[in-house]
């Protein structure tokens, strides 16, 4: 799999015009990246699986089940809203006073974390999107390297739910993924289809002719939106719920690009999604600019 550097570069050289949305969201990714391989993982005694709740569609994690890593929170929101300013120039004022209240002792690891969970938060000065915004990206590479410890937990246990197996968090992509062997789910010109968690980044198996939201299997009522020159790039929407989801198929690729670098690259399908008025099963960074 390529880095998001290098599948961001590629797909710019083909497309310049997707240089504002590089330069404004990829720096992200690439810290987000980074910002997870630094980070620290699971402490402790892992979780107990119960396989009983976990078959009958329980994920491993309770709901706000991932450890808050205080001493790391505050530090890390530091070094991020520099990088926000500079990405994001049009919220520099409202990025600044975000830096203020970090130094005032006012954005605590309780709020950030409170925050990026949708949880109720407030900072005084900030508007609550924006802080769920900062929070969000503040806390995600803490929550895919967690993810990371845990998954050989209930790696190969079937899991059949529409939601991430490990934390409960929403998809808000698809991947099909060149086959290994004789598996479940696959068609003769195709790969396996894996959901991503838009909390974690965990990837599980689902059917590939099904809707993840509502469970939809009929062919009248899921709708395909793709661009005939990137047959590998498509929305997958379902009439029936108004869901989408962005699916990269890279089971014939011989280059296989980052799924974040991927989702970015398929901005503009999204746009075509929203604007038809299908809604995302989960949004990205940069989802509220389509609406």
């Amino acid at each position: 799999m390529e880095t998001i550097e290098v599948t961001l570069a590629r797909e710019l050289g083909m497309n310049p015009a997707l240089e504002p949305l590089a330069a404004a969201f990829g720096p992200l990714l690439i810290s987000r990246d980074l910002r997870r391989q630094a980070a620290p993982g699971w402490r402790g005694t892992p979780p107990e699986l119960e396989p009983e709740a976990f078959s009958s569609g329980r994920p491993l994690l309770p709901e706000g089940g991932f450890q808050r890593p205080d001493a790391d929170l505050c530090s890390a929101l530091k070094d991020l809203v520099p990088l926000l300013r500079a990405s994001l120039p049009g919220l520099d004022r409202e990025l600044a006073a975000l830096e203020d209240a970090v130094a005032l002792g006012s954005l605590t690891p309780e709020v950030l974390w409170a925050a990026a969970f949708g949880r109720d938060a407030s900072v005084a000065g900030i508007a609550p999107e924006l802080l769920s915004f900062v929070a969000a990206e503040t806390v995600r590479p803490f929550l895919e390297r967690q993810a990371e410890d845990l998954a050989a937990l209930i790696s190969g246990l079937p899991w059949q739910g529409n939601v991430c197996p490990l934390c409960g968090g929403a998809p808000h992509m698809s991947v099909l993924r060149k086959p290994e062997g004789n598996e479940a789910f696959i068609t003769a010109h195709g790969g396996k289809r894996f959901l991503r968690c838009s909390c974690c980044a965990t990837e599980w198996a689902h059917k590939r002719v099904s809707c993840p939201s509502c469970g939809c299997e009929e062919p009248d009522e899921l709708v395909v939106l793709r661009d005939p020159e990137r047959p590998f790039e498509r929305a997958d929407c379902c009439t029936r719920c108004k869901g989408f989801l962005l699916c990269l198929d890279s089971a014939e690729l011989v280059a296989v690009p980052h799924p974040d670098a991927a989702a970015l690259v398929m901005a503009p399908l999204e746009a075509r999604a929203i604007a038809r008025k299908f809604r995302p099963l989960a949004g990205h960074i940069w989802s509220g600019l389509m609406a």
